[in-house]
């Protein structure tokens, strides 16, 4: 964990009443002991995962979303931690954005990522069932923009979606549109492996996520920060949640560059 996270733990825990000792960034024997006095963290999780849930606590406390309490530092924790440190430090409130107002259409059934047996259910085993899509504009590589690609590997089910959702932002920028938004840069589809900060599958595991210009779409940008948030890409977001797809960013403002094909 960050020595600023932990920063934070130890002047919150003075706050509420702890003695954590100084606020020096280090998980040392008296923060650790002031933790563990904390009534809603669970007994049986390790230290580690409690001074996370404290932070995940700070969070519920302050109206910020940092997802479920579980004691893991994921992408929505860090983006908490972030408006945390704003809020706590700076008295800036985080930006707001309005994720109620967004296109909740789903016209091909797309199944919710939890549990995950959803998926395994819809999507079978992870790294399986995969199709080739013709791209119908040339990608970039964000790693390596010199190597463009024509085609790259995502699931069956979701190929027909995809290449209809590509089709629509071509007709809509044209060449000269997609490359002066960075449309054309792509982070990745396929790639099985678990989710950051967590143990289960990320949707990129059954290649039916795509992540798109990710240099300026991080995954603890905001809205106030992330490119993906303006305007101008407001019909790229319609072409893909029209099919359905949901946007990290849109709906929870964070991971800007991923999209998928599975409910939150």
């Amino acid at each position: 964990m960050k020595k600023a996270a932990i920063r934070m733990i130890q002047a919150q825990l003075k706050v509420q009443g702890f003695d954590p000792g100084a606020e020096d960034g280090v998980l040392g024997p008296k923060t650790r002991a002031a933790i563990d006095r904390v009534e809603k963290l669970p007994e049986d999780w390790s230290m580690s995962r409690k001074a996370v849930g404290f932070i995940q606590l700070l969070a519920m406390d302050n109206g910020i979303d940092t997802g479920p309490l579980d004691g893991y530092w994921g992408h929505q924790t860090e983006y908490a931690f972030q408006c945390l440190e704003r809020k706590l430090e700076f008295n800036e409130e985080p930006p707001l954005w309005r994720p109620e107002d967004l296109l909740d259409l789903n016209p091909h059934g797309w199944p919710s990522q939890t549990p995950q047996e959803n998926l395994f259910r819809c999507y079978g085993e992870v790294g399986q069932n995969q199709a080739q899509i013709q791209l119908p504009y040339p990608h970039r590589l964000a790693w390596d923009k010199k190597t463009v690609i024509h085609n790259y590997s995502c699931h069956e089910k979701v190929h027909d979606s995809l290449l209809r959702i590509l089709h629509r932002v071509l007709d809509h920028y044209g060449p000269e549109g997609i490359a002066a938004l960075r449309l054309d840069l792509w982070g990745g589809c396929l790639n099985v492996r678990a989710m950051r900060g967590g143990s289960q599958y990320s949707m990129h595991s059954w290649g039916i996520a795509v992540d798109y210009d990710p240099d300026r779409n991080g995954l603890t940008m905001g809205r106030d920060r992330a490119a993906f948030a303006r305007p101008e890409y407001d019909a790229w977001w319609r072409f893909w949640e029209e099919e359905g797809w949901v946007s990290l960013g849109r709906s929870r403002n964070f991971d800007w560059m991923h999209v998928q094909a599975a409910k939150l």
